[in-house]
């Protein structure tokens, strides 16, 4: 199920950093910060921490991810690494003024040029992209994205932030009183963004994400009572939860859209190389499918860190045939050890692996359905790993 977070008063989310006096908040709400709060919640009840842990640990909280509230919503996502957008105006089209050229999706024409080179394919000219607008570079585009049905038209927008910032006196932990000479900048979310229908107008700043819990009216009514993040005694991190509709392509729809789609650029690339009478006209055998990242990775090969994951799924060890990655790291403050978690290498949120599976399409479904349920690699109960299969964004080969 799906929730929805309404922050009533700025919001800061992010990490403390001992060197910087600035506290600048994430853009998201990740997933482990609800779950760490529900668990101050419980403890502030007077429940036993055995009790407290095996509360939370039937609960799986994915990241909560931002948009504006607007009639029309569907979802919100990231955006994955393959998404690409123009050098001089870059932006979905159907966004307000300034005018913008578009975002398009990468990954299914690169692996279709990848699978046609496997084949032998030669091309005169290498893989490259141009805005089809202005002729310029496209560059790589990320943040976070929604989509709205207005008036029976999919509209694509781009979370814009909008933040709050406040300078503030540090106190001394030994005097309890304000340290000389110290101050900090606090740069929070607002609970208001710009509104993507119009220019100059203002809406409210909502978080989507999804939702596993057996207590769930439980969890929700908790988390109406705490405040999120940061900063709570100075008045940061209030927030409503209500049940939200989200209206996600079933996973079933976006497997067929993405073979059927690779199997057409497979087909307009083919035409373009120098010896295409030569190449078969179907791409390989077997169904092909993305895992994409919705939060940082946590991967082990052979008992070393990597980037790049295989999957078992079915008695079969898939390997990627293609990605796009990029590192990060997986860290955190555990408020019941009062010590930071263990920090490993990760794949950054918006990571997309393409494995081929050698079987039925009916018996690879129920498999991508519990991938999706379960998430993929190390620290899953702390929301690493979560990830969507076949991305919706991945079926944009032409700027929106």
């Amino acid at each position: 199920m799906w929730l929805k977070i309404e922050p009533q008063e700025p919001i800061l989310v992010g990490e403390v950093r001992a060197d910087s006096q600035f506290l600048v908040g994430q853009t998201y709400i990740p997933g482990r910060v609800l779950r760490g709060a529900w668990a101050e919640w419980l403890a502030q009840q007077g429940l036993e921490d055995t009790r407290i842990l095996e509360t939370v640990g039937r609960v799986r909280l994915g990241n909560f991810f931002p948009a504006a509230e607007m009639a029309g919503f569907r979802y919100a996502l990231p955006l994955p690494m393959s998404a690409m957008s123009c050098k001089k105006a870059g932006g979905f089209r159907s966004e307000p003024l300034p005018e913008r050229h578009g975002v398009v999706d990468t990954l299914l024409p690169h692996l279709a040029y990848h699978l046609l080179e496997q084949k032998g394919a030669r091309f005169s000219v290498p893989f490259s992209l141009i805005c089809t607008k202005c002729r310029d570079r496209l560059e790589a585009y990320g943040g976070f994205y929604a989509v709205y049905d207005l008036y029976g038209t999919e509209r694509f927008v781009l979370f814009r932030p909008r933040f709050h910032a406040q300078t503030k006196v540090a106190l001394s932990r030994h005097r309890r009183a304000s340290a000389e000479g110290m101050l900090y900048t606090a740069s929070a979310l607002s609970p208001y963004v710009p509104a993507p229908d119009r220019e100059g107008a203002e809406a409210r700043l909502v978080f989507v994400g999804r939702v596993d819990a057996e207590d769930y009216e439980a969890l929700k009514e908790a988390l109406g009572k705490v405040a999120l993040g940061a900063l709570h005694t100075r008045g940061y991190g209030k927030v409503a939860l209500k049940d939200a509709e989200v209206d996600l392509p079933p996973l079933r729809e976006r497997l067929e859209a993405f073979n059927k789609t690779l199997k057409a650029l497979w087909q307009d690339l083919r035409r373009l190389a120098a010896n295409g009478q030569d190449l078969p006209n179907e791409p390989p055998a077997g169904v092909y499918f993305s895992v994409d990242l919705l939060a940082p990775g946590v991967f082990r090969e052979r008992s070393l860190p990597t980037l790049v994951p295989s999957l078992t799924l079915g008695g079969q060890t898939l390997r990627p045939i293609f990605w796009m990655t990029r590192p990060d790291m997986a860290s955190g403050w555990s408020n019941a050890w009062g010590l930071p978690k263990p920090t490993h290498l990760a794949a950054r949120m918006g990571s997309v692996y393409v494995y081929c599976w050698d079987g039925p399409k009916e018996e690879l479904l129920p498999l991508l359905q519990a991938l999706e349920k379960e998430g993929i690699g190390g620290r899953r109960d702390e929301g690493f790993g979560e990830c969507l299969v076949c991305h919706p964004f991945h079926q944009e080969v032409e700027e929106r």
